[in-house]
């Protein structure tokens, strides 16, 4: 009889939790002020470049003329 020993490696599956946060709509006057507060203060800093404001500028025009559009009614 013989006996022979020898390492054997075995994965063994790990569970970990991550919390990732995820991008919700505001829902409140507060939450969309300080939306858009962050990003100005992101635009000012020169977080948002230049490259990239082609592809944001139609959606702030729709704002500016939406905004408009709704100050200039009557209440």
């Amino acid at each position: 009889m013989r006996v022979v020993t020898r390492l054997v490696e075995v994965e063994k599956p790990v569970r970990q939790t991550l919390e990732v946060p995820v991008p919700t709509e505001p829902q409140t006057a507060e939450e969309w002020a300080a939306l858009l507060e962050t990003f100005a203060t992101r635009l000012a800093q020169g977080r948002i470049y230049r490259r990239d404001l082609a592809s944001v500028e139609p959606a702030v025009r729709r704002v500016v003329e939406v905004w408009n559009r709704t100050l200039g009614q009557p209440r």
